[in-house]
């Protein structure tokens, strides 16, 4: 896996215990191990992994949004699942002491599903996920929830020009690039720029870094004025 980042968000040991005795609550291995090494952030741009939340769902206990019969929970638990992670959609991924996997609990859609725990590691339960919701494997790309971001935008030009120039001015570390976006990772940086395409006259710019990386983001705003952005 490719991090845009050596900025990490990483919860201890002794934070993890103390966060399983406040919310009366074992955390699944696979999950603890990855918030040790890697803290909270996202994945490929489309999976946010955060710290456990024992209160959000709280608000939902009442409401039926999703079919209980066959579920992995019941309706009465729902306020007892803890949320680990949620789609950039809005589908949340939960644990529940007495059930033996992830749960998603899915926006557009009234079907829970169980994703059951095994040997893999965590990011491959991520992956997984991510196919379900999306029918199409991710990005192998995590980026650290410490990362900052600003907006640019060129307005009247060809996009792909100036991300050619700007790929042979800025060689990167990892690249991730489509029909609609075209996106730029540089370490040195702690980031990545997204050079996102629109039908329209004009293209956004999203430049994503790191407090270490301020001196490189000025070399990157620096040529993309030079090229017509602002």
């Amino acid at each position: 896996m490719y991090c845009t980042s050596t900025q990490f968000r990483r919860l201890s040991e002794s934070e993890l215990v103390s966060i399983e005795q406040e919310g009366h609550i074992r955390l699944p291995q696979s999950y603890r191990d990855f918030m040790k090494t890697y803290g909270d952030g996202t994945y490929s741009g489309v999976i946010c992994i955060n710290c456990p939340d024992f209160e959000l769902l709280d608000k939902y206990a009442e409401d039926y949004f999703w079919e209980y019969d066959g579920a992995p929970i019941r309706r009465e638990q729902l306020k007892e699942c803890v949320v680990i992670g949620n789609s950039i959609d809005g589908d949340y991924i939960v644990i529940h002491d007495d059930v033996d996997g992830y749960i998603l609990l899915p926006r557009q859609d009234d079907r829970i599903t169980l994703f059951p725990y095994s040997n893999e590691d965590f990011l491959c339960t991520v992956n997984r996920i991510g196919e379900f919701l999306y029918n199409e494997g991710l990005d192998d790309y995590f980026e650290p929830g410490v990362s900052k971001y600003m907006f640019m935008y060129c307005r009247g030009k060809k996009m792909h020009p100036i991300i050619e120039r700007f790929k042979a001015a800025f060689p990167c570390d990892y690249l991730v690039e489509n029909e609609y976006v075209c996106e730029v990772f540089l370490l040195r940086m702690g980031g990545y720029v997204s050079f996102r395409h629109s039908g329209g006259g004009g293209s956004e710019i999203v430049i994503y870094y790191s407090d270490y990386g301020m001196t490189y983001v000025e070399e990157v705003k620096r040529f993309l004025n030079e090229n017509g952005c602002s």
